[in-house]
């Protein structure tokens, strides 16, 4: 599996990180190809240019902390919380599996803070009693924020999430709902014409 048009710099961090992916939560190498090949091909109305060096990274490793998680550690991740208790420690976990690789390629000490904090705290708007304001306060927070839940507007997470709930109103209300969470107005409006295109 291979992200188009990755510049040939990530090529290193990417053949690091797809193996681990592959043996994580089934489809997070997709998610993190899709992810990485929306950041490459997004072309913004104000033509403001990503901080790639920061959001590729983070795109392939977000997830990456789900081969932390083994079926036998999920008797630990109870009760009503455990869907909650798994994005935290999937984040944490995943903070640390890219410290460590970004480390071990010499990446830029710099922006492996930035890429670290980011991966640790991208899911915090699903965890209960957030400061919303106060953990996406900086622009590649958000950005990567609205670019990762882009994913939830497509065809196929649809067909997914039809299995998990049966309920297509519910379903939908839920998506439309979720769009209220974008910050950037650029990515929300192409969240929306994703929604659209879903429904007719």
């Amino acid at each position: 599996m291979q992200i188009n048009n990755l510049p040939e710099k990530y090529l290193e961090l990417w053949n690091k990180c797809l193996p681990i992916l592959e043996h994580g939560r089934d489809g997070d190498d997709q998610h993190a190809v899709e992810v990485a090949e929306f950041i490459l091909n997004y072309k913004n109305e104000t033509s403001e240019a990503l901080d790639l060096d920061i959001l590729i990274p983070v795109a392939i490793m977000h997830d990456i902390g789900h081969s932390a998680i083994l079926p036998e550690h999920f008797k630990y991740i109870t009760g009503q919380a455990r869907a909650v208790n798994g994005k935290l420690v999937h984040m944490l976990a995943g903070a640390k599996i890219a410290k460590d690789i970004l480390d071990s390629i010499h990446y830029d000490p710099e922006k492996i803070q930035e890429i670290v904090e980011i991966i640790s705290m991208h899911d915090a708007d699903q965890l209960e009693n957030t400061d919303i304001a106060a953990v996406y306060d900086s622009k590649n927070k958000k950005l990567f924020h609205d670019i990762d839940c882009m994913d939830r507007y497509n065809a196929e997470r649809m067909e997914k999430l039809s299995k998990l709930c049966p309920d297509k109103d519910k379903m939908m209300a839920t998506l439309q709902e979720g769009l209220k969470g974008f910050f950037d107005p650029e990515l929300k409006k192409v969240a929306e014409e994703k929604l659209k295109n879903m429904v007719l």
